[in-house]
């Protein structure tokens, strides 16, 4: 009698559960699998699922999230699922429930009100899976997988060699897994916006901007007309109607061309792309959801910059370090290497970090190690700092210093506004550095950034320290303790964020001067200076804007002083060259019309023109 009475209670529960009209949410929305079987190889349990963002859930803010759905090549057995809140690294528990997972798709509902969706939160969600010795043998796991691998789609929750975190998982595609949404409360017709492209930051006035704009239908039923629009600044707004059928939950792209005016003034202009109509029926209040907006900047005149700054975000703790510091020792042979200015900023909480640049890391490391370069965000990127650490153990370095490098010399083709220049000495009795940067500002540095701030940063190669480095001959992680760190992060000599710089005609002039910590040997430091926009500290909000303007980087070797005490390590003199633009090199004798870069037997990088 008790078996009965408690499958009545499930049979209840699924009922009230499933009165409310739903929707299934994520990287997959239907019951297709691509691909079952999918194995980590190695027996455990492991805490697996897809992060949904805030650009997924905003959509359904209010909504209840009932339970999950959730796939699986074999029977699991009885099984934790959940969701989490994430905060980078970190989870907060929200709701989970233990249930048994069968083959093909399992619907849980959870027990009590499920979690209200505040549209600003990001998600992991998923299952505890694990994996059998028997598995193991039969090669044959029991995850199942769908289409492409996109950002977000497929996520482990643990310690994997760098520290407890998220880790993306690649091989299966999406993690087959969805959440089950109430969407009873949804209006009827709605629609939402959910990202938009229009290429680089700067422009030219007169110039084509082709822009790409996602949106989605989120209300309940489908829809068959509807009105987009898009406006540059304060200007006419541009209207298109469309009459194709649009399904509920169904996603659809927009591309369209406008051509700014050829008079548009220089500075900082807006682009946004609204909803303007759904089924005949106009918006009169947009939310957050109807519009989106983009800054882009216009220019007339430019000037080549000195270097490309390439910051790399690294770990004393994560096996595939040394992975990227092999690519890094080749990209400093190759084409790109005197257009590089390069700075590693190590984890919080590693021996070799300093206080100072933490900042960077909860801005735009989301793991370890990843770089950026000129902290400038690429469009239709997730993040602004790039992570390559699925190549780092299967390509060799040539490889990935190629990749790496190819980035830095599109990047090198990026317009400037401002140039400087570095004048230093050395102080050897009281170990004293004094510096002087002096250069030039065009209009467009005022009328794009208004204040300009200059940031000088001081590195030194060949510092001993410890790191985690796999070995392939035993399999294992070990931490070494003498491991040889290059471009390490050992002070500012400006605030971090830089020190606003005070111009005149259209000049700047500005001193510092700091004392060499006795450790530090000075026959192997850098100093890398940064121009950016001034701000007062940087944020998520003005992040797009602190990108950087110019770099350039001084040898500290080279200085009378300094050559003085210690012999510094010989420089390295390469011959005069040349590139084309994608970073190619070619002889003299293979020159014909076009633009390359020509590298001087000083190693003094600038563009030519060959007629």
């Amino acid at each position: 009698m008790r078996k009965l009475i408690l499958l009545l209670i499930l049979l209840m529960q699924t009922a009230i559960g499933l009165q409310a009209q739903t929707r299934y949410v994520g990287y997959t929305t239907d019951d297709s699998i691509s691909v079952k079987g999918g194995a980590f190889g190695q027996a455990g349990t492991y805490t697996i699922g897809a992060l949904a963002t805030p650009q997924m859930l905003s959509a359904y803010e209010g909504c209840r999230i009932l339970g999950l759905r959730v796939a699986a090549a074999l029977p699991l057995g009885r099984t934790r699922t959940f969701i989490y809140q994430a905060d980078g690294n970190s989870l907060t528990p929200v709701v989970e429930q233990r249930q048994r997972l069968y083959e093909g798709w399992n619907t849980v509902l959870f027990n009590g009100d499920g979690y209200t969706i505040s549209g600003s939160e990001t998600l992991f969600f998923g299952f505890d899976y694990e994996e059998t010795d028997e598995m193991v043998n039969n090669s044959e796991g029991g995850l199942c997988g769908v289409g492409d691998e996109v950002d977000g789609g497929f996520y482990a929750y643990g310690d994997f060699g760098s520290g407890l975190g998220l880790y993306q998982l690649t091989g299966i595609g999406r993690l087959c897994v969805q959440l089950i949404v109430d969407v009873s409360s949804l209006p009827q017709y709605d629609l939402d916006l959910s990202e938009m492209l229009h290429g680089f930051k700067y422009k030219k006035a007169g110039e084509n901007i082709d822009a790409l704009c996602t949106f989605t239908n989120v209300g309940l039923n489908a829809i068959d007309s509807y009105q987009l629009g898009y406006q540059i600044d304060d200007g006419p707004a541009v209207l298109q109607d469309f009459s194709k059928p649009l399904p509920e939950g169904r996603e659809e792209a927009w591309l369209f061309t406008c051509t700014l005016p050829a008079d548009m003034a220089v500075g900082m202009h807006r682009l946004s792309v609204f909803v303007s109509t759904v089924q005949g029926e106009p918006l009169h209040e947009r939310s957050k959801n109807d519009t989106l907006t983009a800054s882009f900047a216009v220019y007339e005149q430019s000037m080549q910059c000195d270097k490309v700054y390439l910051e790399i975000y690294t770990d004393q703790t994560s096996p595939y370090v040394p992975y990227l510091d092999e690519a890094i020792k080749e990209l400093k042979q190759g084409a790109s290497a005197d257009m590089t200015a390069i700075v590693s900023v190590h984890r919080p909480g590693t021996p070799l970090a300093i206080d100072e640049s933490a900042y960077l890391h909860e801005l735009y490391a989301y793991t370890w190690p990843t770089f950026t370069i000129n902290r400038a965000y690429f469009p239709g990127e997730s993040h602004v700092a790039y992570d390559v650490n699925d190549y780092l153990p299967v390509l060799p370095p040539s490889m990935t210093a190629g990749i790496i490098g190819d980035m830095i010399i599109q990047d090198y083709a990026t317009p400037s506004f401002a140039d400087i220049s570095l004048q230093a000495d050395y102080s050897p009795s009281d170990r004293t550095l004094s510096v002087t940067a002096t250069g030039k500002l065009l209009p467009e540095a005022q009328a794009i950034y208004g204040d300009l701030a200059l940031t000088l940063i001081l590195t030194e190669d060949s510092v001993m320290s410890q790191q985690s480095v796999y070995s392939t001959t035993s399999q294992f992680t070990t931490n070494v303790q003498d491991y040889k760190h290059d471009d390490v992060l050992r002070a500012y000599m400006t605030p971090p964020t830089g020190a606003t710089l005070h111009a005149a005609d259209g000049t700047y002039t500005a001193t510092f001067a700091t004392t060499l910590d006795a450790a530090w040997n000075p026959a192997r430091m850098h100093l890398t200076a940064l121009l950016t926009k001034a701000v007062d500290y940087v944020s998520n909000e003005n992040l797009p804007d602190v990108d950087i303007v110019n770099a350039t980087t001084l040898y500290l070797g080279q200085l009378p002083a300094i050559l003085g005490i210690t012999a510094a390590p010989a420089s390295v003199e390469r011959p005069a060259a040349f590139f084309t633009l994608d970073g190619k090199s070619v002889s003299p004798s293979q020159l014909r019309h076009g633009i390359y870069v020509q590298r001087t037997a000083g190693g003094t990088m600038r563009k030519v023109a060959v007629k």
